[in-house]
């Protein structure tokens, strides 16, 4: 029925109340992300529209820009065409063009059809092009038969001119040749005999046509005999498609010197053959994610191309330049992360990287934006998750002028570091890095020597009573070793001589010793030992990738060999942090934006056959500044590393880090470890200890109560007389995990809180000079 005389029927109350349901759970699931976005309320429900309606509008609003001089997609802009937008009246949908992560980049790049061409367009990076043409130039064709004749002249057993007549004949290719003289002489049914030997004969004297595999940028090919004889009668030509493409998603048009095949609607190969083949008998399957197109060649002869025109590549050229095209797409990378249920149900941090489409990227920036355009992640009912970007006006936009946004994060807001990060996406004058850069490492040398070091007990610590503790959490066997050694647990941290806890406890001698603070995160931990230690040559140096991009930049610059450690300090439960490697300082500022708080140097010397090698310590420090050692042997913990020849790829997330055996690791860092070996390795692993306690008790002793536990890792540098230990990662020791690793953990640390001896834990001094 109509309403006031119109012809459009309003919503059902059953449509009406579905739509209310259906928002309300956009809402409910995307409130969270929203608020963060600082999208306005008044225009989810907007946005809720535009998404479920798949509602692409902005190209109703405004135009690109007509500058026929831009040499890249990026370099384009957008113009308000509308005569105005005002503030907060409108959302808009930007799609991606690449979605991808760390690992999968290169591979990306290398197999999805057409990417690698629309990066190049965007970084205005090109691969130099191998035209192959199948017919030589005169000159050449003239050069070819001179060097040709005399083989066919010897293997076919025709005078000079009969020779080059035929090697004209055939465009200089001398199997052609030889065979079309056999012909002359011999039966028919000889021809495979003849182009065998011939073949044969020429493969041993270092001639030949050319190879019968190889690749181009959007293919492999691939000649061979398909009934095993000399004859090359066939070609397959191999696509990349992708694991999720099935036989149904393709198509594949052949006529007998033509070839089209789309893949999901998309051109994938297409082209004119480089001679006829029988379209009747031609095949194709799917399988492992490529697909296959086998040809049947109307005539048995060796094809220089298979699609006239095609490029070859050379596999070492092209794959440095897909690095090349990798390292700069980070230019144009934007990220976002989010916390996904694994099939065995734990949670894992996942971080995924877009590149916006031709609309995101024409919208400049400015440090006054009139617009805002971030990413999104909608999840429809059925848990289907899309990632796209959405823009909306935050100013009045009036007609003709250009879309502007700030590229920067909203946290960053110091100048000179706004700067370093706008470096990483606009590429400009290096100078104010540099400078930075070089007045950080200044107030480092100065830090170094106006470094504060504490003493550290010599002797035995002071005797307390300790007969009683809590523990958290204790375990069974923990449990039996508290009674083993005369000692009993109390139920309340008020009841016990010494607690041993993960949080803090006031009022009791507690293992949360004042320095934890200190060392309680990387971020932390970098930010103490720039303040107190400054440059030390046990230190690895890091950068915050926060406060220090422009010292980052300006290091990565004048170390152009280093690798650099990514580390994220978000603490969620149960989600184990990803570390990510790279040697592309772009890559480590990017990673600003999803998380990431600091880079650590990473020389490549540290890695050692595929390997980043760190020795444990566990380092105690009593309430009287004494410092022991566990005097267990190191636990020692590898980093599997993905390289590419001698040197680790460029961009990669490591697996977590896994214990091998000390016996492993002597083998392994046998040359490194040099001539004093792993004894001289523990012997200067124990100074740095000390020298770096003593750097920390310096600024801060604690209260001559508390006692702390530590977790030292060491990675392997390099010295003038082999390996030295670099200092890698100081971490308070967690009571929980200590459990789990040894029964005796509490007994022996609250033994040497008491004054006492015991067999776990050695007591280090100062080294002697």
């Amino acid at each position: 029925m109509a309403v006031g005389g119109g012809n459009i029927d309003p919503p059902s109350v059953d449509a009406a109340s579905t739509y209310m349901l259906q928002y309300g759970r956009f809402e409910a699931m995307h409130q969270q992300q929203l608020e963060a976005l600082g999208l306005p309320r008044s225009l989810w429900r907007q946005l809720y529209d535009k998404i479920t309606g798949e509602t692409f509008d902005i190209g109703e609003w405004v135009v690109f820009s007509d500058d026929d001089t831009v040499k890249s997609l990026a370099e384009h802009t957008l113009s308000l065409k509308s005569e105005k937008l005002e503030a907060e009246s409108n959302v808009f949908l930007v799609d991606h063009i690449w979605t991808t992560t760390v690992a999968q980049e290169l591979q990306d790049l290398d197999n999805v059809p057409g990417l690698l061409e629309r990066m190049e367009k965007l970084t205005g990076i090109y691969e130099p092009q191998r035209n192959l043409p199948a017919m030589p130039d005169a000159d050449l064709l003239e050069n070819t038969v001179d060097a040709n004749v005399a083989a066919v002249m010897s293997q076919a057993g025709v005078d000079e001119a009969r020779a080059r007549e035929l090697l004209c004949k055939a465009g200089g290719d001398i199997i052609e040749a030889i065979v079309s003289a056999s012909e002359e002489t011999a039966p028919s049914t000889a021809q495979n005999s003849v182009q065998s030997q011939i073949m044969q004969q020429l493969e041993e004297g270092g001639q030949g046509d050319g190879p019968t595999e190889w690749k181009t940028r959007g293919y492999e090919c691939v000649q061979y005999s398909l009934d095993n004889s000399a004859q090359l009668d066939g070609v397959d030509i191999c696509v990349a498609v992708g694991a999720a493409v099935h036989a149904r998603d393709v198509e594949c048009n052949v006529t007998a010197t033509h070839l089209t095949v789309t893949v999901s609607g998309k051109v994938a190969v297409d082209g004119d053959l480089h001679a006829e083949v029988e379209a009747n008998e031609t095949t194709w399957t799917v399988e492992a994610g490529v697909l296959s197109v086998s040809l049947v060649k109307r005539k048995a002869e060796y094809w220089p191309e298979v699609l006239v025109g095609e490029h070859r590549t050379d596999p070492i050229t092209h794959a440095k330049h897909v690095r090349r095209v990798a390292r700069d797409a980070w230019r144009y990378l934007q990220g976002y992360d989010y916390l996904a249920r694994s099939t065995d149900q734990t949670l894992a941090k996942r971080t995924f990287w877009y590149v916006a489409d031709a609309v995101g990227l024409a919208v400049a920036h400015d440090d006054v934006p009139n617009v805002r355009c971030l990413p999104l992640l909608y999840v429809d009912a059925q848990g289907q998750m899309t990632p796209l970007s959405i823009l909306w006006p935050i100013r009045d936009i009036t007609q003709g002028t250009t879309l502007v946004r700030d590229v920067c994060p909203a946290w960053l807001t110091d100048p000179q570091q706004r700067q370093g990060y706008l470096h990483a996406i606009f590429s400009g004058p290096t100078q104010f890095v540099l400078d930075a850069h070089e007045q950080l490492a200044s107030m480092w040398d100065q830090t170094a020597k106006d470094a504060v070091r504490a003493n550290i007990a010599t002797g035995p610590t002071p005797k307390l009573p300790v007969n009683s503790l809590f523990v958290r959490d204790i375990t069974p066997d923990a449990k039996a070793a508290v009674a083993a050694a005369g000692l009993v647990l109390v139920d309340a941290p008020k009841d016990a001589d010494i607690v041993f806890d993960d949080v803090p406890c006031e009022g009791r001698p507690t293992n949360q010793h004042s320095l934890n603070a200190a060392v309680y995160s990387t971020e932390n931990a970098i930010t103490a030992f720039q303040r107190i230690a400054g440059a030390q040559s046990w230190l690895s140096p890091g950068f915050l990738l926060k406060s220090q991009i422009c010292e980052l930049i300006g290091a990565a610059i004048m170390r152009n060999n280093s690798w650099w450690l990514l580390k994220s300090d978000q603490v969620v439960a149960g989600v184990e942090p990803q570390t990510v490697l790279t040697s592309n300082w772009i890559t480590a500022v990017r990673h600003a934006d999803v998380g990431y708080s600091a880079a650590l140097e990473c020389t490549p010397s540290m890695v050692i056959g595929g390997r980043l090698f760190l020795v444990e310590r566990m380092v105690l420090v009593t309430p009287a500044n004494g410092v022991f050692v566990r005097a267990a042997a190191p636990r020692i913990f590898q980093h599997q590393i993905a390289m590419d020849a001698n040197k680790p790829e460029p961009y990669q997330i490591l697996p977590p880090a896994s214990e091998v055996s000390e016996h492993l690791f002597k083998l392994q860092a046998s040359v490194q470890l040099g001539s004093g070996g792993a004894t001289r390795f523990d012997t200067e692993t124990e100074h740095v200890i000390v020298d770096a306690m003593r750097l920390l008790l310096g600024v801060d002793s604690g209260d001559g109560t508390n006692f702390g536990v530590f977790r030292m890792r060491f990675a392997i540098g390099q010295g003038a007389d082999g390996a030295v230990p670099v200092l890698h990662e100081v971490r308070p020791a967690l009571v929980a995990e200590q459990l789990a690793v040894s029964s005796d953990f509490v007994p022996s640390v609250a033994t040497v809180i008491a004054g006492g001896s015991d067999v776990h834990w050695r007591q280090i001094q100062l080294p002697s000079n």
